[in-house]
């Protein structure tokens, strides 16, 4: 089983970048995992798909290597990041455009976790499991949302981390074991 790990905000303190350190530890005995550094993509411009740009086979690379796949979103404006969509748009564009061969994101196992404010991610995950969707991917229906304090915003630290792990903890057996219920039917 392998998994991705990818965070769906570029800040080097992250909430959600500590999540998917969390499930990081959480998959340790459950799964291969690799984290997606995406932080080079460019934004998508349809008349850079050809030649492939380094940045987006690197990422494409990634997606194609994994089972599953397992976001971590942030939520801005009751929406998913910019450069999240961005990275997920050049994702999903056809890996041989001239035969219509399907994207890196086709036919992929899909989680999905968020921090964000007291909503805890919650209009972000519910419009990235829509969009996953969209791209042909398949979206485990369990989700942990955390929502930061105002205390925890300011440090950017959790204050419970070992509550918010445990909840990870549990979504990283579930995604696996759904994932190979789903690869065995």
């Amino acid at each position: 089983m392998k998994i991705l790990l990818v965070s769906g905000s570029l800040r080097e303190k992250s909430f959600n970048t500590q999540l998917m350190h969390m499930a990081q530890n959480a998959l340790a005995d459950l799964a291969e995992v690799r984290i997606l550094d995406w932080s080079d993509l460019p934004l998508f411009n349809q008349d850079d798909e050809k030649p492939v740009l380094p940045a987006v086979d690197k990422c494409r690379d990634a997606f194609l290597w994994a089972d599953g796949v397992w976001f971590f979103t942030p939520e801005y404006n009751q929406m998913i990041p910019g450069p999240l969509k961005n990275m997920l748009d050049w994702m999903s564009r056809p890996l041989d455009p001239a035969a219509g061969i399907r994207s890196a994101l086709t036919g992929r196992y899909a989680a999905i976790s968020g921090a964000a404010g007291r909503m805890a991610a919650q209009s972000a995950r519910s419009l990235l499991a829509r969009l996953l969707t969209f791209c042909q991917m398949k979206v485990y229906d369990e989700q942990v949302g955390v929502g930061a304090t105002p205390a925890e915003m300011k440090t950017s630290e959790f204050s419970d981390p070992q509550a918010i792990q445990k909840d990870i903890d549990h979504q990283a057996k579930g995604f696996v074991d759904w994932i190979q219920a789903q690869q065995a039917a």
